[in-house]
């Protein structure tokens, strides 16, 4: 019986001092907030857990970001069992949700907390509050939030909504934002700390910290899923398959652009936007456009269930963020196919590319190309239908009656009217 209480006393005591010797893990909040971070939050309190954390500081700094992501975030914290603090340096939009959903929070000074009113950002369009129906779903997930933790729910509403007015601290028309030293007065926050040594002490943390930081994974899947730059890549995969197009038998332009795509899809990937349904839309879509072009010319069920394909992928590999990343690409495409008509075909590499008649060469007279039905020449370029042949040493811009004719192919002009010559498939 005295060895079973010795065992049990040790027991308890190892227990304490493994307890008492926990480090606090620190897990930075900081730029914009997007899924990837969200990933990377949800890791981080995983592995506090498991290796036994006495809890989890999040350090907040940041502008805010998209609300899917921060919605996820708080429930994430909101579902941990391990003690949270919010340190809070600025928690604007998003991440005034994310702090709220500490059990405590402490303001360091200058620090601001609100200001969670969710906008519509477009190229084409100034910045704009979304519809009251978004504003409504956010202000109830602050005011759950708000009541789980204790916290004023009236004044987590007026962060969201510019309706709801607090007096002596926000004006209809504008949602609130508090200083520290209004957080702390209004009971938003717990205190004013001069430094997150101090957050620790008051909140009972072991000053033993560790800071987790993002990976390289999540890294790369916040560069590569930023709204710009993923417009940026879906515009140039686009713009080089079309100039692919355009100058067959290049493959440059399709190789940058292929790389674009891939980078554009792996961004998704990496953040869990996408899985392979979207990557296999996507291919399945190009292979349909390319079976159009290629082996069936013309435009017909293939070529939009291809077009299908791929515009269902690049929606679903960003979802709610979709409409600005396509926004974006659009705009991005035109200008970019403005400049590729205008001044590409003049300069050194699109002359390098494009196969043009030689310097003061003119087309023929009409008199002459009458002369040529039934002449036999060569395909001098792919005809999809329309193309250049070389009739002895004369170059004639030549088209078919619908069918592709690959280059280097025998063909024979079976009309011509006007300047237009018309050929098919010798033999």
């Amino acid at each position: 019986m005295m060895k079973l209480v010795i065992r049990l006393v040790v027991f308890l005591l190892l227990l304490a001092l493994g307890w008492a010797g926990a480090k606090s893990y620190i897990i930075p909040i900081e730029g914009a907030i997007d899924q990837p971070l969200a990933i990377f939050l949800e890791q981080s309190l995983e592995r506090a857990e498991r290796e036994g954390a006495s809890g989890v500081v999040l350090y907040v700094d940041t502008p805010g970001g998209r609300v899917d992501a921060a919605i996820r975030m708080s429930d994430a914290i909101l579902a941990s069992p391990l003690p949270t603090i919010a340190v809070v340096q600025n928690a604007f939009s998003a991440g005034a949700l994310i702090s709220l959903s500490a059990q405590q929070i402490y303001m360091l000074p200058g620090s601001e907390i609100g200001a969670a009113l969710p906008i519509t950002v477009t190229p084409i369009t100034q910045p704009e509050p979304a519809d009251r129906k978004v504003i409504s779903a956010l202000r109830g997930k602050f005011r759950a939030v708000a009541e789980a933790r204790g916290r004023p729910v009236n004044l987590a509403e007026a962060m969201v909504d510019p309706e709801r007015e607090v007096p002596g601290l926000s004006t209809r028309g504008e949602p609130l934002t508090l200083s520290a030293q209004k957080a702390a007065e209004t009971k938003i926050a717990d205190g004013v700390v001069s430094s997150l040594g101090e957050a620790l002490e008051k909140a009972g943390f072991n000053a033993q910290t560790e800071r987790l930081e993002p990976g390289t994974r999540v890294n790369v899947a916040r560069f590569l899923t930023n709204q710009i730059v993923a417009a940026i890549l879906l515009a140039v995969g686009i713009l080089g398959i079309a100039l692919e197009f355009f100058t067959p038998g290049t493959f440059l332009p399709a190789t940058i652009g292929i790389i674009s795509l891939t980078l554009y899809f792996l961004g998704g990937y990496l953040a869990g936007f996408s899985s392979l349904l979207e990557i296999s839309l996507f291919v399945g879509g190009l292979l349909l456009l390319l079976v159009e072009l290629f082996v069936t010319p013309g435009f017909g069920v293939l070529g939009g269930l291809g077009i299908a394909g791929i515009v269902a992928s690049v929606y679903l590999t960003f979802g709610s963020q979709s409409v600005a990343v396509g926004s974006y690409a659009i705009v991005i495409v035109a200008f970019g196919l403005f400049l590729m008509f205008r001044f590409f075909p003049r300069s050194r590499l699109g002359r390098s590319l494009v196969l043009e008649s030689a310097i003061g060469e003119q087309a023929p007279p009409r008199d002459e190309l009458q002369d040529m039905v039934g002449a036999i020449g060569t395909a001098l370029t792919d005809l999809r239908p329309a193309g250049t042949a070389l009739f002895g040493e004369r170059r004639v811009d030549v088209v078919t009656q619908g069918e592709f004719i690959e280059r280097g192919t025998p063909i024979r002009v079976t009309k011509v009217e006007g300047v237009r010559v018309v050929v098919r498939k010798e033999g």
